[in-house]
């Protein structure tokens, strides 16, 4: 099942039901950081956002984790996701916020949330801004399309997954997503803060949380919380 959602809406999400906008208020007045981490496939965004959430005591949003806990729950919402999911379409805007928006109601309780692999793309960015908040801190983890090749193929083997795709269909998906990752960029130029990728685990590490020490800095809620690992 495709993850990396990056071609067009397929007309089928039009059929996903939409209910009532949910209340936004209280992740509004919690004033909680709010942070996105995106890359290329392969970049190393999952590992990291759930080790940089523990450390921090943040709730970790991974986005192709919330697809599939919505796909397990059987409903129409997730029957379809899941068919966008296994074409490589991308998901609808409004669709992944409102996912984000009720998990991100459900953690209230937490330090902060880290966003890892959201957005996908600057319709993405729009909606997300418009119907909860802009995010306070973007990080982006700077990795080489060959480097980004090769830990996707290496991930496919060790996670002993069928080998469908051909090395061009893998690189083309690559190149495709670098493209939409471009204007994400632009979009968020204020608040963004590119990582070296291609760096050891633990640097990259460390280089994420002194961009997020930064920013908690105006965030007296947070700043003075203990990371709970260190």
């Amino acid at each position: 099942m495709g993850l990396n959602c990056v071609t067009p809406v397929d007309p089928l999400s039009a059929l996903i039901p939409r209910p009532d906008k949910i209340d936004v208020s209280l992740i509004i007045e919690s004033k909680l950081p709010i942070i996105f981490m995106i890359g290329g496939p392969g970049a190393g965004k999952t590992t990291q956002c759930i080790r940089v959430a523990k450390h921090y005591g943040f709730c970790a949003i991974v986005t192709r984790e919330l697809l599939r806990d919505e796909v397990v729950t059987g409903s129409q919402r997730g029957i379809i996701v899941a068919h966008l999911m296994s074409r490589d379409k991308l998901i609808p805007a409004d669709v992944m916020v409102e996912l984000i928006k009720e998990k991100m109601l459900g953690n209230l309780h937490t330090q902060g949330f880290l966003l890892g692999g959201f957005p996908r793309e600057k319709k993405q960015c729009k909606n997300f801004n418009t119907h909860i908040r802009p995010p306070d801190l973007v990080l982006f983890l700077s990795v080489r399309d060959s480097l980004l090749m090769d830990r996707t193929l290496g991930r496919t083997i060790t996670a002993r997954q069928r080998q469908s795709r051909s090395f061009d269909e893998y690189l083309k998906r690559i190149k495709e997503q670098g493209k939409m990752i471009k204007p994400i960029l632009r979009y968020y130029r204020k608040e963004l803060v590119t990582i070296n990728g291609e760096n050891d685990e633990t640097e990259v590490f460390e280089d994420i949380c002194a961009a997020i020490d930064n920013v908690l800095k105006n965030f007296p809620s947070t700043s003075t919380v203990k990371a709970v690992n260190h």
